[in-house]
Formats: C-alpha cells, structure tokens, sequence
C-alpha cells in the first residue's frame, strides 16, 4: 500500500496533535510536518497543566516534527513534493480559507477518520473530513467540506453537516436535522429531529434545541432560548 506524506495546517493539541495520533491508523497517510499559516512564529505561553503529557511548539518544531511558519505555505509543500494536506483550524473561517488555498495550489485535502468511527450505508463525507473516536454518522447523512465531528458526537439518518461546522463531544442529533455552514454546536447539547441551524450559529453546551435557530444566533439553555444575533 502507498503511503502519502501528509502536511497538518495548524498545531494545537487539542485537535492537531490528537489526529497526528491516529491518522496512520485511518488510511495510508504519514504526517511529517506541520504548517502555521503565518510567517511569524507562534507566541505561546506555556502553563502549568496537571496533565504530565503536552506539547508546545518551538520556533520550527511541533510534536518532533518540522513547523512550517510561512503564508505561503501551499507552494512550500509543493516544492518539497508533499502533496496532501489536512486543515485542522479550530476557527471555521480560517479553516475554510486555508483549504480554498491548498486546492488551488492543487494539494489533495484527506479525511481524518478514527479508526472507531462507525458511518452507516449510503452516508455521504466531503473533503477534509474528521470524524473522532466514537463519531456515529447515520443512515444517509451528509458531512461536508471542512466538517469537525469531535469525539462521540452522533449524527442521525438524513443529517446534514455543511460546510465548516463543528460539533463538539457528545452532540446527539436526531433525524432530518441540518447543521449550517460554519455553525458550532457545543459539548453534549441535543437537537430533536427535523429543525435547522443556521449559518454561522452557535448552540451552548448542554442545550436541548426543540425549535429552529436562525442564522447567526447564539443559543442556551433548556429548552434553547436565542440570547443574540450577529447581525
């Protein structure tokens, strides 16, 4: 089987450094470096943790890899013949705008899949994907370009996940429910079937949404009640 090199854009650990973890074991990739998309280093800060295991980057290191700092990133790779790519950036505007630049620099972006995700028959996954530990992608479901489904998130049949989105851990989504581009659905919040989340919302941790929430709307509580709009 052929083994592609694979380029990470983004470093932090709670998402770039936990895929880095498992990608080889989800299809025939290699990570051997990361990107920060910028020309300056990053300016990090390290703090005490009580976890004993956690990494910083350096000036051109992350994780005993190199750390491409350079906004010219995508022709960097290409001259050093990597050619696949994977954008781990937390924030959905970013993220969509770093793979607008690796394709049209003609890098492939992956998919990042744990190798416990369980995708039922006929669901359907865009490009640069990633699905966590424990993700459930139901019966005829929709991930799309750029989606982030963190770790045991549940998505039902005929789910769909646009562009960009983010569902933290633990999100429960019933049938029929549709997460807008670049929406955000925090940790351990549940959707009731057939409703619709708007472009760009966000959905607070722990929320029961039982209605539709418009585009742009932040929205807590049980049941979930819209607190703002951006406008």
């Amino acid at each position: 089987m052929v083994t592609h090199a694979v380029a990470v854009v983004g470093w932090h650990e709670g998402l770039a450094g936990q895929v880095h973890s498992w990608l080889a074991q989800s299809g025939p990739y290699r990570v051997v470096c990361f990107v920060h998309p910028d020309d300056e280093a990053p300016v990090v800060q390290p703090v005490t943790r009580d976890a004993s295991q956690f990494d910083y980057p350096t000036d051109s290191s992350f994780k005993g890899l190199p750390l491409l700092c350079k906004t010219t990133w995508p022709a960097q790779l290409k001259a050093q013949g990597i050619d696949h790519v994977l954008v781990t950036l937390d924030d959905a505007a970013s993220r969509l705008q770093a793979m607008t630049a690796a394709e049209a620099a003609g890098l492939t972006l992956i998919n990042a899949i744990h190798p416990s995700v369980r995708v039922m028959a006929d669901a359907l996954l865009g490009k640069n994907v990633i699905l966590h530990a424990g993700v459930h992608v139901g019966y005829r479901a929709e991930v799309r370009d750029g989606a982030f489904l963190n770790t045991n998130a549940q998505i039902d049949h005929h789910d769909v996940i646009e562009v960009g989105a983010t569902l933290d851990p633990a999100v429960v989504l019933a049938g029929n429910v549709t997460v807008g581009r670049a929406a955000r659905v925090h940790t351990g919040a549940v959707v009731k079937n057939r409703i619709r989340i708007g472009a760009g919302a966000v959905i607070g941790a722990g929320a029961v949404v039982i209605r539709d929430i418009p585009p742009g709307a932040t929205a807590v509580g049980v049941p979930a009640a819209v607190i703002k709009v951006r406008r």
